[in-house]
């Protein structure tokens, strides 16, 4: 995907009939640029000024989503670009970065956590349109990562303090007893 000239790497990759997407980042001047590769050609879906990278990708018709971040003085901003376009879904007051996204129909659910860098620990979230539902309450560190729709039901997986847990339309289930953390 990359010449090697800068370095780079692939986070996420999603087939739609013949073409393949890869997201991911490349460093240029010493920032992150957050890509977007189809069939192997790279498009930059930020500038280089700040540091971003893309994180998860889906394919739905002719349109292209993208969850990542970028970085907006010392924290992370959550973003998701349709179609090259990006819409912010947290603001700088913590540090977030939106870690997938999946299209059903015509809802967009994306999947961010959030970081107090006061605390050091993470809030987890599932966005539905932009509209955020809240699975963890910021007092351990939290991360989601895949976001699954089958039907009305919108599935997350992800960790709690210790546990490793899914949630069913934001209602947590832990899938261990946290004898041995989650990580």
């Amino acid at each position: 995907l990359s010449d090697g000239v800068n370095d780079a790497a692939a986070q996420n990759v999603f087939v739609s009939g013949s073409d393949v997407y890869v997201v991911g980042f490349e460093i240029v001047n010493f920032k992150s640029v957050a890509k977007l590769w189809k069939n192997g050609v790279g498009t930059s879906l930020t500038n280089g000024i700040n540091s971003a990278g893309a994180i998860s990708v889906f394919v739905s018709g002719s349109d292209v989503y993208v969850s990542g971040y970028e970085r907006n003085g010392i924290k992370d901003v959550a973003k998701v670009w349709k179609n090259g376009t990006a819409t912010n879904l947290t603001d700088a007051s913590k540090n977030g970065r939106a870690t997938s996204v999946y299209v059903s129909g015509t809802d967009v659910y994306t999947t961010t956590t959030e970081q107090d860098l006061n605390t050091g620990f993470t809030t987890s979230k599932v966005w539905k349109n932009g509209v955020p539902t809240t699975l963890t309450n910021g007092t351990t560190n939290a991360s989601v990562k895949p976001v699954f729709v089958s039907g009305t039901d919108a599935y997350v997986a992800g960790t709690d303090g210790a546990f490793a847990k899914v949630w069913k339309n934001g209602i947590a289930t832990n899938l261990n007893l946290a004898v041995n953390p989650a990580i």
